[in-house]
């Protein structure tokens, strides 16, 4: 059994030109045997780095965390780094799924259901991987809005769970898509710097970028060695060139062909799209 933890995050304003508006969905996967041992080991980098047990660790702190503060901004590198240190020791493994709204510029709530889709098949195409019966249970961190709003998220998953997709029976993930607050949970804590982070390093920013190759080590990958398609999935297919500016994949997949990245055929072959580029 794996589980498996998910948070969204999103960018409205890239600096990587040609986006738009991006949204995306993180999860990180731990074997049910490993779920203990990281929290152990986040408990005891907390401990030892002063981070006051009231602190949530956040990739973009909010205004009036201790993460802002003079004290806690020289902390939060150094924990972001035992997390992934934490979390290669654990077994641990993340998936994202990142849309480009300037590209397939549908409505937002139905970008959301489809990214939530397309993360629901790549974690069951992992838990199939990993074991012909690899099943998984899915914590979700409670999203912004009253508890309304909140209920209705979770209504809105059911459909997944219980008729699954074009590609997956609803047999791997077992159970309904559950919601916890990420204060609480450490997994989810990292689920939040693995989607925040890979959206933020899809968007050009230079600090998410500057993470991206220690956030990598947990990376699902394809039997080739490959994150993109697997890790990490962009969408419209158009974007398969950034698997090599984020990812530094040299090669891709694409309907049973494979090609050397960057490929001129995609956008992004010339330069990454990013002012520095």
């Amino acid at each position: 059994m794996w589980l498996v933890l998910c948070d969204d995050s999103e960018q409205l304003n890239p600096s990587r030109a040609g986006l738009g508006h991006l949204v995306g969905l993180g999860a990180v996967l731990f074997p049910e045997e490993t779920v203990a041992l990281y929290s152990t080991r986040i408990k005891a980098a907390r401990a030892e780095l002063g981070v006051p047990p009231i602190a949530e660790i956040k990739w973009s702190p909010k205004s009036g965390s201790w993460f802002k503060t003079a004290e806690g901004r020289p902390v939060r590198a150094e924990l972001q780094r035992r997390m992934i240190d934490a979390a290669v020791e654990a077994g641990a493994r993340s998936i994202s799924v990142v849309w480009a709204r300037g590209r397939l510029e549908w409505e937002i709530p139905r970008v959301r259901a489809m990214v939530l889709g397309f993360l629901y098949d790549k974690v069951s195409n992992f838990l199939r991987n990993q074991d012909p019966q690899g099943r998984g249970i899915v914590v979700a961190d409670e999203p912004g809005g009253n508890s309304a709003e909140q209920h209705a998220w979770l209504a809105d998953t059911l459909p997944l769970t219980t008729k699954g997709t074009k590609f997956n029976a609803p047999t791997r993930i077992v159970m309904p898509i559950l919601m916890a607050p990420s204060h609480h949970v450490p997994q989810l804590q990292l689920a939040d710097l693995v989607a925040g982070v890979t959206v933020g390093a899809v968007a050009g920013s230079p600090y998410a970028t500057a993470l991206m190759p220690n956030l990598l080590r947990i990376a699902s990958r394809d039997e080739g060695g490959r994150v993109g398609g697997t890790g990490l999935t962009l969408w419209p297919p158009d974007l398969a060139n950034l698997y090599w500016h984020v990812c530094r994949d040299t090669t891709r997949r694409d309907r049973g062909g494979e090609y050397v990245l960057p490929h001129s055929g995609w956008d992004y072959h010339i330069d990454a799209g990013t002012p520095a580029a």
